[in-house]
């Protein structure tokens, strides 16, 4: 038997104890029959809040911005443009929020098509 097997078996037996503690008060309810389905809709529900927040935050963005994603970076080019030709302070820091705001944008969009990636992989 190689070091890793020897170290992951006992993780694996500890985690799959753990498991069946958490989900066995599930089962006893009647919430779920059985282990894997309990599983699985937990996987699912959590997956599909992670979409909702990660969308909930694209939608924000939309909103205040009045354009997507796309729209937005172009925006901010022209924006960024603007100051190299009239440098002005309020206008620094205006770009500088807004650059703030297209990395939360851009980190959700990721974010989310990582979990949408994972729903389907999971085939939940």
């Amino acid at each position: 038997m190689s070091d890793e097997n020897s170290i992951r078996e006992p993780a694996v037996a500890y985690a799959t104890r753990t498991t069946s503690t958490i989900i066995k008060p599930f089962i006893q309810r009647g919430i779920f029959t059985n282990q894997e389905g309990a599983i699985a809709e937990m996987a699912r529900t959590y997956i599909v809040g992670q979409i909702q927040e990660y969308q909930q935050t694209i939608d924000t963005l939309q909103s205040r911005y009045g354009m997507s994603y796309e729209q937005f970076e172009t925006y901010l080019q022209l924006r960024a443009d603007e100051l190299m030709r009239r440098p002005t302070k309020a206008l620094n820091q205006a770009i500088m929020h807004e650059e703030d705001d297209s990395l939360d944008w851009k980190v959700a969009r990721e974010m989310q098509a990582s979990w949408l990636g994972l729903r389907i992989e999971a085939g939940l």
